[in-house]
């Protein structure tokens, strides 16, 4: 008799030979207990026939699937720093007594399904799903969260061009892990409450490149080193077709195997918590169900 499944064997990991899902979930991320959510569905079509006669419901039929992943980790895999050891140096801004801050980065993603009745493409899509491949220019953005001081007076949301800042991950001897970019400040918000400190929430937006760089012992996010760039989604490049494989397991014996891309990847630092990820994988063509 079939029984509820339970999750303690779930995993999400990338089977592809090479690319940035290899390293984010092989090299780079432990996954949380929160492990995903997988979220699947078709398109929906209305096909409601007019007949002349009263007509008491719509009709409908469904056309293509398509899906995403969202999933937790903690960065990094093989040990647990807290993020009290990590910093935001930006000399064109106010970063007096930082406890929190993040970074979102999102690529845009472009739909390549077409018809499937002919060899018209490298490889015919499937007729029930849609094929999905990364877009050409991603963007960065964040927040930073202070606390006003005596000393220093808060600097006024940027104008004109962006300026250098670093994003130390946290601490790791010689070479510390980091982030480094030019960053726009367009926006500040400073909370003021009788007798409590005052908070600064600072919004920054990414100019350019956003440069990953691994520390002494400790792996950057999507490679040990070099600019984070369009999301690897066709390992064999010849055949045009998603094939960066990724496997959810759900638990033993039942998973999910699909082509994906990262869309979305969020980091969040506070001073007495381990660095969180969140991300969301697109599923780029047919999945596997067992």
């Amino acid at each position: 008799m079939a029984y509820p499944l339970t999750s303690e064997t779930g995993n999400l990991t990338c089977s592809a030979a090479s690319g940035d899902l290899l390293y984010l979930f092989g090299t780079a991320l432990r996954m949380t207990t929160d492990l995903a959510t997988i979220n699947l569905e078709s398109n929906e079509i209305e096909v409601t026939q007019a007949t002349g006669s009263t007509i008491n419901m719509h009709s409908r039929i469904t056309g293509l699937r398509t899906g995403t992943v969202d999933f937790s980790g903690i960065w990094p895999r093989t040990t647990t720093p807290l993020g009290i050891s990590s910093n935001v140096t930006y000399a064109s801004g106010y970063v007096q007594y930082i406890n929190a801050w993040s970074i979102d980065i999102a690529w845009p993603e472009i739909d390549i399904t077409y018809f499937a009745g002919g060899a018209t493409g490298p490889t015919d899509p499937s007729t029930s799903w849609r094929r999905w491949m990364p877009g050409g220019i991603g963007m960065w953005s964040g927040t930073y969260t202070c606390k006003a001081d005596d000393a220093t007076a808060p600097s006024m949301p940027s104008t004109g061009a962006a300026a250098a800042a670093t994003f130390k991950m946290v601490e790791d001897g010689a070479t510390d892990p980091n982030f480094t970019g030019d960053i726009t400040t367009p926006r500040l918000v400073q909370r003021v409450r009788l007798g409590d400190f005052s908070e600064l929430t600072y919004n920054f937006s990414g100019s350019g490149n956003l440069t990953q760089a691994a520390g002494t012992t400790l792996p950057g996010l999507t490679a040990a080193s070099g600019a984070i760039t369009k999301p690897t989604w066709n390992i064999t490049a010849t055949d045009s077709k998603p094939d960066n494989t990724c496997v959810l397991t759900v638990a033993t014996g039942r998973t999910y195997t699909f082509p994906a891309f990262w869309n979305r990847l969020n980091l969040s630092w506070k001073t007495d918590d381990v660095v969180r990820v969140t991300g969301t994988l697109r599923v780029a063509d047919v999945p596997t169900v067992a």
